[in-house]
């Protein structure tokens, strides 16, 4: 894993700029997953509604995996024991959407109908095992992950980080959408010094 954590993209912009219809007319080679980060409520446009069965599920594991009480330092430093040699939910939510998405062509995936999926804790090494096998399966295009409507605050900022860090460390590519006051803090963290921190 020495070639991590990956760096991530950010697309960041006023309500109502096309983030998110951005997301939903990309083209390329590659398969990718759209949900949004936040909880989707009664209250969300009606599009954020078509990817509420996704989003609760990757809300639910980072919940069992519960980045809250964790200290700070330790979800921004990439090598420290969480992301490292701690079996975590969302790791093996991750590995069971890569194994859907082998199954995928280059657009995005979008699950109309719900699909159980038997989700068992991973390291991040694990996924990351998972992804160069992939990476050296031939026709087999890794698949990349949009988290919309990011909205750190004071006591989720951990879990914002933990949410984009995770995706980094199993090699795999993120893009966070979010407003301008919003996301510019969860910029500003991965603009630390080169000991590890802060990435």
């Amino acid at each position: 894993m020495n070639d991590l954590p990956l760096p991530f993209i950010c697309v960041e912009g006023s309500s109502g700029m096309g983030k998110s219809q951005l997301a939903f007319t990309l083209q390329g080679s590659r398969p990718w997953f759209y949900w949004h980060a936040a909880r989707v409520t009664d209250a969300s446009q009606a599009m954020y509604n078509n990817f509420k069965l996704i989003s609760e599920a990757f809300r639910k594991v980072v919940e069992m995996d519960d980045p809250v009480v964790k200290p700070m330092e330790d979800i921004l430093n990439f090598q420290s024991g969480i992301y490292q040699t701690v079996d975590l939910w969302t790791c093996g939510f991750i590995s069971c959407l890569l194994k859907y998405s082998k199954h995928q062509s280059a657009q995005m995936i979008h699950l109309e109908q719900k699909i159980e999926f038997h989700v068992e804790m991973r390291t991040a090494q694990d996924v990351y095992n998972e992804v160069k096998k992939m990476k050296e399966e031939n026709g087999k295009q890794l698949p990349f992950f949009i988290l919309d409507e990011m909205t750190p605050n004071a006591r989720t900022s951990s879990v914002a980080a933990f949410q984009r860090n995770i995706f980094r460390t199993c090699g795999l590519v993120v893009i966070v959408m979010g407003t301008d006051s919003k996301i510019s803090n969860l910029v500003t963290q991965a603009t630390g010094s080169s000991t590890g921190k802060h990435m």
